[in-house]
C-alpha cells in the first residue's frame, strides 16, 4: 500500500484495515454488509495511503467523528452526518475520535442502479456526497440500520429485504436537502454512465470516442448530453478526473513527477505539467510543496 493508490476488493479492505474482523465477516461477500464503527472501523489501521475500492460504502456517524479523505477533500463526519464513498473514488480514513459510534455500510453498484434516481439525486454521488441530518432523520435511520443489521445477521436472510432497507436509507439521505424530484432524463443518465466509465478507464483511455463507442452513441451526442447536464464537456471531465488522480499520487513524495506523468499515460512530463496547471492553476511541484506543508 505504499506506492500508487491500489484498487482493493471488499475482502482486501477488511484484511488490510480491520485487524479484529471475525473470520465469518472477513469472507462475507454479500452485496450489502453493515458493521458498527465502534466495533470494527474504530480499530482501523491508521494512517494509510489513499486507495480505491471495488465497492461503495457509507459512513454514518451517531457520536464522535471520523475524518475521511475523499478525492482531494477531507471531510470531518460528526454526529448526525453521513458521507458516501463511490466505487472508484480515492479515499482514506485519517482519524477517528475515541468515542466514535455509528454505522459503516458496504454495498455493491446494483443496489444503486435498482433505485429510481432523479436528476438531482445524482448530485449526491458526484458533487454532494456529504449530508447533515436532523434529529428525526437520525432516529429514523438508526432504527432502519438496526433492522438491516438484524436482517443481515439472520442465518438465511432474504436479500430482497436487505436491499429494500438499504435503498430506503440511501433515498432518505440523498433527499435530505433535495426537493427536485424530476425523473432522470436520458441526457442525465448518459452523463452518469459516462462519468462512471471515466472513473474506471481514464488512465488508459483519454479520447472521447472510447466512451461514446461503449455507450453506443456519437461523439457529438455524448458531448451534448454531458455539457447540457454538467456544464462541462466530456474532455474536461476526463482531464479533471485524471489530474485529480495525479494529485493523490503527488502526495507521495517518493514519486518523481515524471514517473507520475508516465504512470497516468501522459505523452510527456511537460504536457502533464501544462495540463495540471490548466486544471488546478498551479504546477505539480507547487501543489506537492503546498500539500506537504500541511
Amino acid at each position: 500500500m505504499k506506492n500508487s493508490p491500489k484498487l482493493i476488493s471488499n475482502y482486501e479492505y477488511k484484511k488490510f484495515f480491520l485487524p479484529d474482523i471475525t473470520t465469518h465477516n472477513l469472507f462475507n461477500n454479500s452485496n450489502i454488509q453493515l458493521y458498527r464503527i465502534e466495533n470494527y472501523l474504530k480499530k482501523i489501521v491508521i494512517p494509510v495511503n489513499p486507495y480505491q475500492t471495488t465497492f461503495n460504502f457509507l459512513i454514518f456517524v451517531t457520536q464522535g467523528y471520523v475524518k475521511q479523505q475523499l478525492e482531494t477533500s477531507v471531510f470531518e463526519i460528526n454526529a448526525n452526518q453521513a458521507l458516501s464513498i463511490k466505487q472508484g473514488n480515492f479515499t482514506a480514513t485519517l482519524e477517528l475520535s475515541d468515542d466514535v459510534e455509528g454505522f459503516f455500510v458496504i454495498y455493491e453498484n446494483e443496489v444503486i442502479t435498482e433505485i429510481a434516481l432523479t436528476t438531482s439525486d445524482l448530485r449526491f454521488f458526484y458533487t454532494s456526497p456529504f449530508s447533515i441530518l436532523d434529529h428525526d432523520q437520525i432516529n429514523w435511520l438508526i432504527r432502519l440500520f438496526e433492522l438491516l443489521e438484524e436482517e443481515l445477521n439472520q442465518t438465511e436472510h432474504i436479500n430482497a429485504i436487505s436491499t429494500a432497507l438499504l435503498q430506503s436509507a440511501l433515498l432518505k439521505i440523498i433527499r435530505t436537502e433535495n426537493t427536485d424530484n424530476k425523473s432522470l432524463s436520458r441526457a442525465s443518465f448518459i452523463s452518469f454512465q459516462f462519468r462512471e466509465l471515466v472513473q474506471k478507464n481514464h488512465i488508459q483511455h483519454k479520447n472521447i470516442d472510447y466512451y461514446s463507442n461503449i455507450l453506443k452513441i456519437s461523439d457529438n451526442y455524448l458531448n451534448k448530453c454531458v455539457k447540457e447536464t454538467t456544464g462541462k464537456a466530456p474532455k474536461q471531465w476526463i482531464n479533471e478526473i485524471t489530474i485529480q488522480h495525479s494529485q493523490i499520487l503527488l502526495q507521495d513524495n517518493s514519486k518523481e513527477i515524471a514517473e507520475i506523468a508516465f504512470e497516468l499515460h501522459f505523452q510527456s512530463p511537460s504536457y502533464f505539467s501544462r495540463m495540471f496547471k490548466k486544471v488546478t492553476g498551479e504546477s505539480p511541484s507547487d501543489y506537492r510543496t503546498r500539500f506537504l506543508k500541511h
